[in-house]
């Protein structure tokens, strides 16, 4: 029988602290309510500023993304970045035996503050067109939203100032993409780096195509401006939030080392200081309903920490000792990201009331990477690592026939690319390619026996004319995508059931995304071609096209909407058949159009924490 109180503890719980969980909690703690953090994480070592974050990553030989966080106590069991090439029981994803599909290639971190921690921090609004997919290009398998660009832009404003957002006045002046926005940013762009500066010499008034040969249907000619433009980050440009201005490192992934990028965890302290209480090391096992199955009463929780143990040197000599944890509260948010979220409600059997859908519509953004070496030094490594992008092609007639997508210039060189530059992985026969593919140390020492004056000057000359393009397109929604409990013997190291992933990239009908692909790739070889390049390395794999990389985005399994039979919450977020459970996060996108979520999760944060306020003041 379901738990039964009288008083609950707190007027909210949160489970999560990540962008959404610690807007949502900051919002309310200064409205005096009773505000309860739940985190799976620990804290990050930010001693002496970032000294031991600093220290952790110079000492880490990975350089993983998750490296200046490792430490015990600190990252609770999740994905590993380095283990999603193929099924294997040591990745905290499940895939079944004989799994034929695609593997889930993006990630996320279990800490205070969320995967802000080590991202780019693009801040990138949704077109009007993106909410309307299905109305505006009839696209098979795409839904609209049931809720409009006018509805969400006032938060997508408030949005962009508590968190600090750099972006040009020619977004706010100019309606491109017939995209309003009532407010400009809250401060300047990020300097357009050297790099970029190159490209629009020599792309700024050019044109492409966007006919697609072969493709179903007859297409119109439609040029789509290559022309590169600011983009807008939720980073200083100037001093902001009693933070510096962006330093121009080109490390914001894996770290911020001055705080000039907005991180969650900046709003947890704020909430901490209204009054919100934070339990880290706190993985929800599953919620408590009433004994009709309607409203929440509790949460029930796992209490984690990491001890020695001497008879389990496989798992460096460390086992979980677990203790059980419970709270209540008036109102329970979700705020777990995309792959959480409906586990806790998988493990809470919310399925019988949410149907099929739980779970159902994962996505991401399906990118295609492609380097080159530049005939002139573009010298990269400076700046953030994107300070510019070309995004013609994030709307147009052509979205009837294949995706759109958005094209990121890179700063960092080779650093974030598959070539792992410097380091390298050895993963490319380069020996018959010359030493210029992929350049790294591994593979110069090891396939070409330099060393010495010779490493040095090939290094040297690969990284000033490194250049790399990111193209990111959108996935349609496709319920068969999911998550779902894995088998009851699959289980983490807290005792609880991993996540089964069922994901393929192609959508049914086989051709949306894969002629996107076959777009992106002849789009990066114009751009090189007008550029200039000497070596260039496409992730191609004619004639399929079906390589591709994870963005990070892991967007739907509790889709919003209208109709409880086809979605898990409301246009507010709110659970369908729980009046007082919301979800928050990119899990309730209905479609994940092809612009960074966060700027969208962020301005939805906010408008669900405005109906929680008031569904706390009419007391029901």
């Amino acid at each position: 029988m379901a738990t039964r109180i009288s008083q609950p503890e707190y007027d909210v719980i949160i489970v999560g602290s990540g962008v959404s969980g610690a807007l949502i909690a900051n919002q309310l703690a200064r409205k005096q309510l009773r505000v309860l953090i739940l985190e799976a994480g620990g804290v990050a070592r930010e001693s002496i500023g970032r000294y031991e974050l600093l220290s952790a990553y110079a000492a880490s030989t990975s350089k993983a993304t998750d490296s200046p966080y490792c430490g015990d106590n600190i990252l609770a069991t999740q994905p590993d970045p380095r283990n999603t090439n193929a099924p294997d029981t040591s990745n905290y994803l499940y895939y079944p035996p004989q799994y034929s599909g695609d593997m889930f290639k993006s990630f996320y971190e279990r800490i205070v503050g969320g995967t802000t921690w080590h991202w780019q921090a693009i801040y990138v609004r949704m077109l009007p067109t993106d909410f309307k997919l299905n109305s505006t290009y009839h696209v098979k398998q795409a839904v609209d939203w049931p809720i409009g660009y006018s509805d969400i832009e006032p938060y997508y404003v408030r949005a962009e100032e508590e968190m600090g957002v750099s972006g040009s006045m020619d977004d706010f002046r100019r309606p491109r993409f017939h995209n309003p926005m009532s407010k400009p940013y809250p401060m300047p762009p990020l300097a357009q780096s050297y790099v970029d500066q190159q490209f629009k010499e020599v792309i700024d008034d050019e044109y492409m195509d966007a006919r697609l040969e072969g493709a179903p249907m007859p297409m119109k000619r439609e040029m789509i401006s290559l022309r590169p433009t600011p983009v807008p980050h939720a980073i200083n440009s100037q001093p902001y939030d009693g933070r510096p201005v962006c330093d121009g490192r080109t490390s914001c992934v894996p770290l911020c080392p001055i705080k000039a990028r907005y991180e969650a965890v900046f709003h947890v302290e704020k909430a901490l200081r209204a009054g919100a209480t934070l339990r880290k090391q706190a993985v929800v096992r599953n919620l408590d309903f009433d004994s009709e199955g309607k409203r929440v009463v509790g949460v029930h929780y796992l209490n984690w920490v990491w001890q020695e143990d001497s008879t389990k040197p496989e798992e460096n000599g460390r086992r979980a000792v677990v203790s059980e944890g419970y709270a209540t509260g008036r109102i329970v948010v979700l705020a777990a990201h995309g792959i959480e979220n409906p586990m806790i409600l998988l493990r809470s059997n919310a399925a019988r009331s949410c149907g099929p859908v739980l779970g159902g519509y994962l996505m991401d953004h399906p990118m295609k990477q492609s380097f080159a070496l530049a005939k002139a030094p573009v010298f990269p490594y400076r700046g953030p690592q994107t300070t510019s992008h070309i995004e013609g092609f994030r709307d147009g007639a052509f979205r009837e026939v294949y995706a759109s997508f958005k094209c990121s210039i890179k700063n960092d060189g080779w650093a974030s690319t598959i070539a792992s530059w410097p380091r390298g992985s050895g993963r490319f026969p380069s020996t018959a390619q010359g030493d210029w593919l992929p350049g790294s140390i591994v593979n110069l020492v090891r396939d070409f026996g330099y060393a010495g004056t010779k490493l040095k000057e090939t290094l040297a000359k690969h990284a000033t004319h490194q250049i790399t393009l990111n193209s990111a397109c959108e996935q349609l929604p496709i319920l068969e995508n999911r998550v779902s409990l894995a088998p009851a013997d699959k289980k983490d190291d807290l005792g609880l059931q991993r996540p089964q992933i069922a994901y393929k990239v192609f959508d049914n009908d086989g051709g949306y995304v894969e002629r996107c692909f076959h777009k992106i790739i002849q789009f990066h070889n114009k751009i090189f071609d007008h550029i200039g390049v000497t070596h260039r390395f496409m992730m191609d794999d004619q004639p399929t096209f079906k390589l591709f990389l994870g963005s990070g985005h892991i967007m739907g399994t509790t889709r919003m909407g209208t109709d409880r039979t086809k979605a898990v919450v409301d246009p507010e977020c709110r659970a369908f058949d729980h009046p007082n459970l919301f979800v928050v996060g990119s899990s309730v996108f209905p479609t994940g159009a092809n612009a960074n979520p966060t700027s969208t999760v962020a301005a939805l944060a906010l408008r669900a924490a405005d109906s929680i306020e008031r569904q706390l003041r009419s007391g029901s």
